[in-house]
């Protein structure tokens, strides 16, 4: 496991996890926002207040996502498979 800030954000109340078996989490504050599972599930756990939404479009930016699509996803109680594009729903 590995804990990297976010580029050009090193300084901000903001985490990625990066695990061993390629899942990873951002964490903004101590708060787990967002998960991606090894197989590229993302799941959104809630977006929160003002700056962990600035995090959350940080966080999606850096994966060629943005931070609409991860609203999207918590508002509609959906995953996204970042590899595929493929779209259900969050059991």
């Amino acid at each position: 496991m590995t804990i990297e800030k976010i580029r050009g954000h090193e300084s901000a109340s903001v985490k990625v996890i990066k695990y061993d078996d390629g899942s990873e989490a951002l964490v903004s504050y101590s708060t787990t926002v967002i998960t991606i599972d090894a197989e590229g599930w993302i799941s959104v756990s809630g977006l929160y207040s003002r700056t962990t939404i600035k995090h959350i479009g940080w966080f999606m930016r850096e994966r060629g996502l943005t931070y609409q699509t991860a609203k999207t996803l918590y508002n509609d109680n959906m995953i996204m498979n970042r590899y595929t594009g493929e779209v259900k729903e969050n059991h």
